[in-house]
């Protein structure tokens, strides 16, 4: 057995999500409840009766990698050579980390809170870690001028998520210029990697990329939680072209290519490029419903994505999260998975009769917790 696979324990949060029974109400797994739309598994099977299903380009389709390129036109990624087609966001993180960073002299930054995978797959892949966490005091705030004093000499890569998962925080335009402008001062350059994968889900202000204002981004996203289509398995890594000959590599050896199939229901998703943001309605519905019912206890308030992260009465947040699951019959996610102890993780992507009921379990659970 590989050594370094021991050494990395198993999600929490799938683990959690394991021990729901009959009855519980799920607001742990962020997994949309929305039925996707089915047009464009049509037009896929149209194309497949014509085409069949071969092998697809190592890359990815191109028409595919065109019309993600042209959709977001960032600034130095607005080209087909710029994308590379990939089993979910969760395969592109893995080939940026495996491909552009050297496990005996690079560095990656994680700013907290944040996804558990980030870390786990650096430590897969023997790349060293460093976190900065973000201030609770300020519920978690984008804060440029923190995570550019975490910099340090054998730091690559600075890894941010906006929306972010867990918080629901959105990196705003001001803070991104300044992190652009901080970064760009260091002699060796310093790439931001930014998961995505949220951007359609953002409520209060339009969304800006640090694709748009650094030149050394790297982007990854995918149609899962926009689209509800998470078991499509179909993301995107988009990079600088001259990355893209390392990124190709890891992949094509790794998965050969995304499924055909997805592929082409991908591109007529983005031939309807509407249909992206067609179910934010729904989730800035429940948002309200969930700040609405939490106006009694302290919260962060989400900029996006479908998360909330709620402070906790005592500092333990897995007792809390299981004692949540076992008397009150909610699942929710300990903080301490994201770097956010103290506080738990409830997803609002629960239908609105669950979503309404697990709220009021959770805060009668907390108005009556002597913890």
């Amino acid at each position: 057995m590989n050594p370094i696979l021991e050494q990395i324990p198993p999600s929490l949060i799938r683990a959690l999500n394991a021990q729901k029974r009959p009855g519980d109400i799920d607001l742990g797994l962020g997994e949309p409840t929305l039925k996707p739309d089915t047009a464009p598994f049509e037009a896929a099977l149209d194309w497949v009766r014509e085409n069949g299903c071969p092998y697809s380009p190592n890359a990815g389709q191109p028409a595919l990698r065109e019309a993600i390129a042209a959709h977001y036109r960032y600034l130095e990624l607005s080209h087909a050579e710029n994308v590379c087609v990939t089993v979910g966001s969760q395969e592109a993180l893995y080939l940026a980390i495996k491909a552009l960073l050297n496990p005996a002299t690079d560095e990656v930054l994680i700013v907290e809170p944040g996804y558990p995978a980030y870390a786990k797959i650096c430590q897969m892949e023997g790349v060293r870690v460093r976190t900065v966490t973000l201030s609770p005091e300020r519920g978690f705030a984008p804060d440029a001028e923190a995570v550019l004093e975490a910099v340090g000499p054998a730091t690559r890569l600075v890894l941010i998520a906006s929306p972010a998962n867990p918080s629901g925080r959105v990196w705003p335009e001001s803070e991104l210029r300044k992190l652009a402008e901080g970064l760009s001062r260091f002699p060796t350059p310093v790439q931001v990697l930014i998961d995505e994968v949220y951007r359609e889900l953002v409520y209060d202000a339009p969304y800006v990329s640090m694709a748009t204002l650094y030149p050394h981004t790297i982007v990854v996203n995918s149609l899962s939680k926009s689209n509800a289509l998470t078991g499509l398995r179909l993301g995107w890594l988009m990079a600088p072209a001259a990355q893209m000959g390392a990124i190709v590599k890891v992949h094509q050896f790794v998965n050969t290519a995304a499924s055909t199939f997805s592929q082409r229901v991908a591109l007529a998703v983005f031939e309807r490029p509407d249909s992206l943001s067609a179910q934010r309605p729904f989730y800035a519905a429940q948002r309200e419903r969930l700040m609405n019912r939490l106006a009694d206890i302290p919260y962060v308030r989400p900029d996006g994505a479908f998360y909330c992260l709620i402070r906790l009465p005592e500092p333990n947040s897995l007792t809390f999260a299981r004692r949540l699951l076992e008397e009150a019959h909610v699942v929710a996610i300990p903080g301490v998975a994201f770097g956010a102890e103290g506080f738990v993780r409830v997803s609002f992507a629960a239908q609105p009769e669950a979503l309404e009921e697990g709220l009021t379990r959770l805060v009668t659970f907390m108005q009556a917790c002597r913890c």
